[in-house]
């Protein structure tokens, strides 16, 4: 059977995933030679004018197409073929949560943590934050589009009913485009929505993490209708803090609902708690029915180290002179993540004679919060906790990071074997951003020294005055 050529180059390999607003399939891109995620996207033919909707269409995946963020899938392109528009999207390797979810509901020993739920929730929640930024929402939040790939770097994915900021839910003809589980109230109402929507839509895809079900489908769509505009939260029978943070957002009244500051205050909460023990990383609970499951107990404070001070304090010792670095490596990343980045940052910034205890630390932290981190440090004290680190956990944490702050980590670092494994650890995606930012000289060198091959596909992603530049470097030109 002969493939479907989309645009002339895209090469339709096999579909990925369908819904009411289309198609998702795996694609070839003929002229870049990578794999992309192709999407067409559905335009019902009444309401207004089509090419009205064609154009709108193609406005929203553009402005989609202007985030950048670690956690937000890159859109490629956008087009019209054959009457539909079409989205070009990054395609990512990796799991959904949504199949995460289905496997939890067929093995009890597969339950997720709440831990790992909130790191999910923690860097979903980074990524609306880029999209809300660049005023565009995303209407279809929920677990079948956030993926996590193997490198645990979790992806909020498909934009194709994205919508700029301030626009109803409803098309023309009062069609509801979405989910309706996962749909916020107002969405349904007709009312104007706004990021609020979004962190419904999180709530309810948090909720169903937690728990293992959706909370509001019901057999019929007109009765899911009334389920999510009921006012009535859903109960809970895995409570504790993350509970009580997607019941913050699962507020019927946008005004009233749980902002994104609160939220991100919440989860780094509890990912700064201490971690569960081996034996305690899959939930003790079994459920037969609602409310027969027990809440998985852990202890509170740092291990072995009694109260816990004042987080802002934590680098001072009981004299105010011995620093949190002297603490057990456990104790002083729990403390480390409870700090705000900004201090945590000028505290191991500070930490110069003992880079090889604070890399130490910081590995321990979750990499997005960890990176979060590394961003309030100057480039060059970064560089030398980086550089301290083995290379495969350096680079989840810059992966979260932004690329500039990446490229001054590199520039800072210099010819080392540690910025080679830096480069050769990132995908060639990421490794042509980060790049783009170094001086050409700098990027020169690196590539001449990688080992992996890829020397020639990095020079060929990057911009063109780039390579010019390297070129006449390197006397190519």
């Amino acid at each position: 059977m002969t493939a479907r050529i989309v645009q002339g180059r895209y090469e339709l390999r096999s579909r990925l995933g369908r819904g009411g607003m289309g198609t998702v399939w795996l694609a070839w891109d003929r002229t870049l030679r990578r794999s992309v995620a192709l999407k067409e996207v559905v335009l019902a033919p009444y309401g207004e004018d089509m090419a009205v909707r064609r154009k709108r269409a193609l406005s929203e995946a553009r402005a989609a197409a202007r985030i950048r963020h670690p956690a937000v899938v890159d859109i490629y392109d956008a087009f019209m073929d054959d009457g539909s528009p079409w989205i070009v999207m990054e395609y990512i390797e990796g799991t959904s949560l949504d199949r995460r979810i289905e496997r939890q509901t067929l093995s009890r020993r597969q339950v997720l943590s709440e831990r790992e739920i909130t790191r999910v929730g923690r860097e979903v929640l980074d990524g609306l934050a880029a999209v809300h930024d660049a005023q565009v929402l995303h209407r279809d939040v929920k677990p079948a589009n956030i993926i996590v790939d193997p490198d645990d770097r979790v992806f909020l994915v498909d934009f194709g009913i994205a919508r700029i900021s301030g626009e109803s839910g409803l098309t023309s003809a009062n069609m509801l485009l979405g989910t309706i589980e996962f749909m916020a109230p107002e969405r349904i109402d007709g009312h104007v929505v706004g990021p609020a929507s979004d962190l419904w839509s999180l709530g309810v895809t948090l909720f169903c993490a937690l728990e293992g079900y959706s909370p509001f489908l019901r057999d019929s769509p007109l009765e899911t209708v009334r389920a999510v505009t009921a006012g009535r939260p859903p109960r809970f029978r895995r409570p504790g803090p993350l509970a009580d943070a997607i019941a913050g957002l699962l507020v019927t009244a946008p005004a009233r609902r749980m902002g994104a500051a609160e939220l991100g205050r919440r989860l780094d909460t509890i990912l700064a708690g201490p971690a569960p023990r081996p034996h305690e990383r899959q939930e003790p609970e079994r459920r037969t029915g609602p409310g027969t499951g027990q809440e998985a107990r852990r202890g509170h404070g740092a291990h072995g180290s009694g109260p816990v001070r004042d987080p802002a304090r934590a680098g001072e010792g009981r004299d105010g002179g011995s620093p949190l670095l002297d603490r057990p490596r456990q104790e002083a990343a729990t403390l480390l993540g409870s700090m705000e980045p900004k201090a945590a940052g000028r505290l191991l910034g500070g930490a110069a004679e003992a880079s090889g205890t604070a890399a130490e630390v910081l590995a321990l932290l979750p990499p997005p919060r960890a990176a979060r981190v590394i961003d309030h440090m100057p480039p060059h004290r970064a560089a030398r906790l980086v550089g301290a680190m083995p290379p495969s956990r350096s680079a989840s944490i810059l992966a979260h990071t932004d690329d500039r702050v990446t490229a001054a980590v590199l520039g800072a670092l210099g010819i080392v074997p540690a910025a080679v494994r830096l480069v050769e650890a990132m995908t060639v995606r990421r490794a042509c951003r980060v790049l783009g930012y170094v001086p050409p000289a700098v990027v020169a060198e690196l590539l001449s020294a990688t080992s992996d091959g890829r020397a020639d596909r990095l020079l060929d992603g990057l911009s063109r005055a780039v390579r010019d530049e390297i070129a006449r470097l390197t006397g190519g030109a």
